[in-house]
């Protein structure tokens, strides 16, 4: 392959573009100068030119996730590309005199002012980018609303379409009082929870009257002077403001009498497969997916091919023969393992061995890779002594051990990690604050009783052509952010390769990247589907 030294001087990018200008380069020129430096085997042109060929006119709309996905391409270069980007549309934004930015309740008041003087109730939504800048705004029901006839679908849909960072709704009281009734906190805690579980939050909902309005996020803050919006950062929800009970879901099928639940078994001091923190997590929705498969399918075979926690997984487990769950994260893998495998293995020694670490006191062990990595950031210094120490004795003795011993270790290592980090429940970030908690103390975990179930760890497109199930629930990834991204710590803690860290978040390099949470994602989702050999599919956003 020619070097780009081997290109004469007035065709080579940085050279023409100061002898012409920029007129005179193409876009893989332009790029070129971005990029620096070509890759091996390829100089920067040819990779420029490859990265302009395959996303074409969506190339404005690349993540550092998509560029990551090309050969040659490490997260630098990807970071140069998608910041250079970034900054063009910021300052071109900031020149549009039609930009509208939400702060707060009162910008919302303004753009909506219309909705006091209808006679009919209205429903009005707000798409905001991250920068709380309007993207869109809809009307998205008139006429008395009902919860029963609302569906989440018609917020979240186009929210989904317009990459939208948050959402705020907008609703009209014709008679006069906008104090929230019994159906308006009923149609906005079933909102929010779909919001929950999409990653795109309602901020706020406000309710207007002729002289007057209520906004949810005010109530929120009580008497606090601060009631702004946030902007450029993680948004609030509005979860804060219903009590925490389990959700009444207005289904059409019936409910199931029986006692179904793997859940409610209990035992105490030890873990549960759902005691964990995870983004997406059914949980709270699991009567709710399993009144309608019960009502509406049929069959022997169970497939959860996106298990995330496995919860659905260990459910569809007394109701069919045999199940199979997969998930690409190599902690999941590990989790599924330990609570559903059905290898031998001993209690009693298992216990022991647990009775035995939590009688390790950080000060009488060294530091160790964990401790030098996340000690003082993700874990308190002390903890972070003992999870490291822990997981170098699982893997020291691990001969010793049968497999499921093995992954019922690290399981029960993992959820007790996640118990006591210092983050807001995933590791994209982490508390900056004097105290962490420093209560480290490990739980065997609870494992599953199940007759035949098969545990996968692959893609899950090319899994769909080698599996047949009468049943195949899918709950894929609904947001542009990488799961392998947000659990990085788990992973390493799993896999315990001590790769090279990088960042304030101390991320290794990417792996098992998701094409679910790029701009492809609605193709791989109809090449999913052409594969798969099943009767049912059963999507919980779908339904």
């Amino acid at each position: 392959m020619p070097k780009i030294k081997d290109i004469p001087k007035i065709d080579r990018p940085r050279e023409k573009f100061l002898q012409k200008g920029s007129d005179a380069l193409s876009k893989s020129d332009l790029l070129a100068i971005i990029l620096g430096s070509g890759i091996k085997g390829k100089n920067v042109r040819q990779l420029s030119e490859n990265i302009i060929k395959k996303f074409g006119k969506n190339f404005l709309n690349i993540t550092v996730d998509d560029l990551l996905g090309i050969s040659g391409i490490g997260q630098a270069k990807a970071l140069q590309i998608v910041s250079a980007i970034s900054l063009v549309k910021r300052f071109y934004a900031d020149e549009k005199t039609s930009e509208i930015i939400i702060k707060n309740s009162q910008d919302v008041l303004s753009l909506t002012c219309d909705l006091r003087d209808k006679k009919k109730e209205h429903l009005v939504c707000l798409y905001l980018n991250a920068r709380n800048s309007l993207l869109k705004k809809e009307v998205v029901s008139v006429g008395l609303l009902d919860k029963a006839l609302l569906h989440p679908r018609e917020i979240f849909y186009p929210a989904t379409e317009l990459n939208a960072a948050s959402v705020i709704l907008i609703h009209n009281h014709p008679s006069g009082d906008s104090s929230p009734s019994e159906k308006d906190n009923q149609i906005v805690e079933k909102i929010v929870q779909a919001g929950e579980i999409m990653g795109i939050p309602v901020i706020d909902f406000i309710i207007v009257s002729e002289n007057d309005y209520f906004s949810f996020h005010e109530k929120i803050k009580g008497p606090s002077k601060n009631i702004d919006y946030v902007a450029d950062g993680i948004q609030g929800t509005l979860f804060a403001i219903f009590e925490v009970k389990k959700p009444d879901y207005e289904i059409t099928a019936e409910k199931i009498q029986e006692n179904y639940f793997y859940i409610p078994q209990v035992k105490e001091n030890y873990i549960q497969l759902h005691n964990r923190r995870y983004i997406g997590n059914k949980h709270k929705l699991i009567e709710w997916i399993f009144s309608i498969i019960n009502k509406e399918c049929s069959g022997n075979s169970f497939a959860d091919i996106f298990a995330g926690t496995g919860v659905v997984s260990a459910v569809a487990t007394k109701h069919f023969e045999k199940v199979l769950l997969n998930d690409f994260l190599h902690s999941n893998y590990a989790i599924y393992r330990a609570f559903f495998g059905n290898e031998a293995w001993d209690k009693n020694k298992i216990d022991n061995i647990i009775k035995s670490y939590n009688n390790i006191y950080g000060d009488d062990i060294e530091d160790n890779y964990f401790s030098k990595n996340f000690g003082g950031k993700f874990f308190s210094k002390n903890s972070a002594k003992i999870i490291g120490f822990i997981r170098e004795n699982i893997e020291e003795n691990k001969n010793n051990l049968t497999e499921r011993e093995y992954y019922m270790l690290i399981a029960s290592l993992l959820y007790t990690a996640d118990k006591i980090a210092n983050t807001v429940g995933h590791f994209d970030a982490y508390f900056k604050k004097e105290f962490v908690n420093d209560s480290f103390f490990m739980k065997p975990i609870d494992p599953i009783d199940v007759q035949e179930i098969s545990i996968f760890q692959e893609d899950t497109n090319v899994l769909a052509k080698k599996i047949k199930a009468d049943v195949v629930y899918i709950d894929p990834p609904y947001n542009s952010r990488q799961y392998s991204r947000f659990y990085h710590v788990l992973e390493t803690l799993t896999k315990w390769d001590k790769p090279k860290l990088y960042g304030v978040a101390l991320k290794p390099e990417p792996e098992n990247m998701s094409d679910y949470c790029r701009a492809n994602a609605k193709e791989k989702f109809a090449e999913l589907v052409r594969y798969l050999d099943t009767k049912f599919l059963n999507n919980p956003c779908l339904v």
